[in-house]
């Protein structure tokens, strides 16, 4: 994260607009970036009270340009890893002298406090200056520089205006942006953050509205976090524009405009593009989702798929469940503002030719979608999305849609290549549902064929495994383990099906198939 404290910002103001003082690649301040950055990597291993007091001349060097110093040393505070050393835990080594000094009395003079301080450290084993220094190792400023992650002077000094647009837009009551090239990772981000916004289609690409913090009181600093952490993303598209509105300071109600576009700057805003992370918005979300593959329905699960068309708005549902060429999309209800959730009711009503569920949190005021119950299935849940009627949507779906097909088949002429063809390969290569290829099956022959299950044999093929175990019982004993490898040898499938079939019974002598044998049925 690269915003800085609201104390650090750098901004200037003309009439009704705002706009960050960007730190240009100039000589001075590309001086004072590699200047911290040496100055970090040479205090490895040292307190961190000297690298804040070296950090302290460097600001008294800048003179005006303190704020620039003190953000850059921010930034590259958060790449440091600091740690306490210490001979004895601080908080033992206070308890031990502390306790002495109680028994013994408080110490007037040097000497009586080097009597304590020597008689506690023979006892922990330590020297005297090794349990002196560990008695507050812990604070802050004792701690050591372990760790220093460098990056380039150029580099820092972008993150440097990254941090400052970032924290500018933490005061923004809505921003809106376009961006080309990696709208579906910026969009990903968007759900992953949490935050409330709409997209429009455009001729070219698609522009985003997102609301700001200040126009969520219940959110605040959290959702303005989150709405930084965005900015990365939409500036890292080869093109894209920003206008946000800004609250000029709490407790003022005076909006400034920010415009910002890439190009006029990009160049001080490159930075790189944080990975997107493989993790649901909500643990309501991943909940339904483990829940549902767990039952292996057939049904395909997707997150977030494409854009579906709304007039001139796109919506980019939750998810989208596919079988057979049937497509349903569920979307999934989190928090809403009263302005967003009319925004959604329009969206969702300009869904045509979907197919949709909506499941709705009852606790969030989403009883107003009651009124699409007839276009969409709303499913209303408390702590997690219900399965069942999810469910029962889904079969609702497919038996519709067996139904049409049935009718279908049954006057289609189907074509059967190969020895065995399972009905999932066949309703694959027609395009239907397996249900409807099995339940035609069943309700009329298929020349050449025995249907045993949802696989067809050829007759061919059953006469040959007819032919092999005739020869093998005739040498001797068979076991079920050896008809099975044989059937399956010969490509057959249902081994006790089709020993049923020819007419073969299984003699059990335990559980274990190496004690069953075959033989003709009486």
């Amino acid at each position: 994260m690269t915003m800085l404290p609201s104390d650090l910002l750098v901004a200037r103001r003309y009439r009704d607009t705002i706009r960050p003082g960007y730190a240009k690649l100039t000589e001075e301040n590309m001086g004072f970036s590699k200047g911290l950055l040496d100055l970090y990597g040479s205090h490895l291993g040292r307190r961190r009270s000297e690298l804040e007091e070296a950090v302290r001349e460097m600001e008294a060097e800048s003179g005006r340009r303190y704020r620039y110093v003190r953000g850059i040393a921010t930034l590259l505070e958060r790449r440091c890893r600091f740690e306490v050393e210490a001979a004895i835990a601080p908080g033992k080594a206070r308890d031990r002298l502390f306790h002495a000094a109680a028994e013994m009395g408080v110490p007037t003079t040097l000497d009586e406090r080097s009597v304590i301080l020597e008689g506690e450290a023979a006892t922990l084993g330590v020297s005297p200056e090794e349990l002196e220094d560990s008695m507050y190792a812990d604070l802050e400023e004792e701690q050591f520089l372990k760790e220093f992650d460098p990056i380039g002077a150029e580099d820092l000094v972008r993150l440097y205006n990254l941090g400052l647009t970032q924290t500018l837009l933490f005061r923004c009551t809505e921003m809106e942006f376009n961006a080309s090239g990696n709208w579906q990772q910026i969009f990903r981000w968007i759900k992953l953050l949490g935050l409330i916004y709409t997209i429009q289609r455009q001729d070219e690409g698609y522009r985003f509205k997102v609301d700001g913090p200040v126009s969520l009181f219940k959110l605040g600093t959290r959702y303005g976090t989150s709405l930084a952490k965005l900015l990365p993303n939409v500036v890292a598209a080869p093109e894209w524009g920003i206008q946000a509105l800004i609250l000029r300071r709490r407790g003022d109600h005076q909006l400034l405009k920010l415009e910002l576009d890439s190009l006029r700057h990009a160049e001080y805003l490159r930075a790189p593009t944080p990975p997107v992370r493989e993790e649901y918005d909500s643990m309501v979300e991943e909940s339904f989702a483990r829940r549902f593959n767990a039952l292996r329905t057939g049904w395909k699960l997707t997150r977030e798929p494409d854009a579906l068309p709304v007039g001139r708005y796109v919506m980019i549902p939750d998810f989208l469940f596919e079988k057979a060429g049937m497509r349903v999309y569920m979307e999934v209800a989190g928090f809403w503002t009263p302005e967003y959730l009319r925004h959604k009711l329009d969206q969702l009503r300009g869904v045509e030719g979907v197919d949709m569920i909506v499941a709705a949190d009852r606790g969030h005021a989403c009883q107003q979608l009651d009124s699409l119950g007839r276009r969409l299935d709303i499913v209303y849940y408390k702590g997690k999305v219900p399965l069942r009627p999810i469910l029962r949507h889904l079969k609702a779906r497919e038996e519709s849609l067996k139904t049409g097909q049935l009718d279908q088949l049954q006057g289609m002429e189907l074509r059967i290549d190969g020895h065995v063809v399972s009905s999932a390969d066949l309703a694959k290569r027609l395009g239907v549902l397996e249900e409807a290829v099995v339940e035609v099956l069943r309700q009329r022959d298929t020349p050449g064929y025995r249907l045993f299950g949802d696989v067809l044999i050829s007759n061919s093929t059953l006469e040959e495994i007819g032919r092999r175990l005739e020869e093998r019982i005739g040498e001797g004993s068979l076991s079920l383990r050896e008809t099975t490898e044989l059937i399956e040898e010969l490509g057959g499938v249902r081994p006790s099906r089709i020993l049923e079939h020819l007419g073969y019974v299984i003699e059990w002598r335990g559980i274990s198939p190496e004690m069953a044998t075959v033989h003709r049925g009486k």
